[in-house]
């Protein structure tokens, strides 16, 4: 128990970093993709990279109903918007992972029992964008 309140923290933690990140349309340096990197490979079991390819269907079918799935969700759309907004040659990699970013969160807005300030000022500021 100990271990999964730990590891939540972290999530909202990274969530809350790249949530400031993308509100203040900042660059990542190279050290912070690295950690990223890690820490999405130890929380959600997959390379930060991969999220570009990944199916959300199937993520949120596998975490929906863990006791942290919705903290891991919203880490997984925060880095997918954070990877569009970094992404600059693939404007077709750049919508889909905007897109997908953007259903995780308007998701999780909607099924999880905890709200969000942050999370509906990036679901305001991504409609607006559109």
């Amino acid at each position: 128990m100990i271990r999964q309140d730990y590891i939540i923290r972290i999530i909202q933690e990274i969530i809350s970093a790249i949530a400031e990140v993308l509100l203040k349309r900042k660059k990542l340096d190279i050290n912070d993709k690295q950690e990223y990197d890690s820490i999405a490979k130890q929380v959600l079991g997959i390379n930060f990279n991969d999220l570009a390819t990944i199916d959300i269907t199937e993520f949120i079918n596998k975490y929906s109903d863990m006791e942290d799935g919705m903290d891991k969700l919203e880490f997984m759309a925060v880095s997918m918007l954070l990877m569009a907004e970094e992404e600059n040659k693939n404007l077709t990699l750049k919508s889909k992972l905007r897109q997908d970013g953007s259903y995780l969160l308007k998701y999780i807005q909607e099924k999880s029992c905890n709200y969000s300030i942050q999370r509906e000022t990036l679901i305001k500021m991504l409609s607006i964008n559109n």
